[in-house]
């Protein structure tokens, strides 16, 4: 895996199958949202397909024609099996990787985003509240992308809220779970503003 034009590297956000013998990957990682079409396994000693939020390098084939490149090998670097284990901690990846392939696909300079979603997923997996995981990362992302959502947004919160806004966005997720009651506000609060501010999807 030597040719960076060969080689994609991130976090499966989806996998479905597409046709007999394929499966269509898409991961964000440094280089953006990427996508390709990896064979299914038939043989029971074959390396198994990568998982979902699973950390993931692949190599690809050469591909002169204007489809989605095929994969020549992929290498699984990280998994995340504690996400499958918790039904809401799997439904906040679920909704962060939705949220990245509908805003992820014409990112300037990913890596920074890339950071923001492998901390994220490294919280949930480390058991962090939901809410308050997703509040942080669409908060980051908003910044990252240039939006006024610290100007904006947090002027359209009360006083109350404006300190545990400021209190969560601040300090470690484990460090503020004596707020987490109102996370769940706040994640309301900040994906209405961006819906209805921004033309970021969440």
């Amino acid at each position: 895996m030597s040719d960076p034009e060969l080689e994609i590297r991130g976090v499966v956000l989806h996998r479905e199958e597409t046709g007999e013998n394929f499966l269509r990957l898409t991961l964000f990682g440094p280089q953006g949202l990427r996508r390709c079409l990896l064979r299914k396994v038939r043989k029971l000693t074959a390396i198994l397909p990568p998982d979902l939020f699973d950390e993931t390098e692949i190599a690809l084939q050469k591909n002169n024609s204007q489809g989605l490149p095929f994969a020549r090998e992929h290498l699984v670097l990280q998994k995340r099996m504690p996400l499958a284990l918790d039904r809401t901690r799997f439904d906040a990846a679920g909704f962060l990787a939705r949220f990245y392939i509908e805003n992820g696909e014409h990112l300037l300079d990913a890596h920074e985003f890339y950071r923001i979603l492998q901390n994220a997923l490294s919280s949930l997996e480390d058991h962090g509240h939901p809410p308050t995981v997703l509040l942080k990362t669409l908060f980051l992302f908003a910044r990252e992308e240039g939006l006024p959502v610290k100007e904006s947004w947090f002027s359209g919160l009360s006083a109350e809220f404006v300190g545990v806004a400021q209190s969560i966005l601040r300090l470690p997720v484990k460090e503020s779970s004596n707020l987490n009651d109102q996370a769940p506000v706040l994640l309301d609060s900040l994906s209405h503003w961006l819906r209805s501010e921004t033309e970021l999807r969440c």
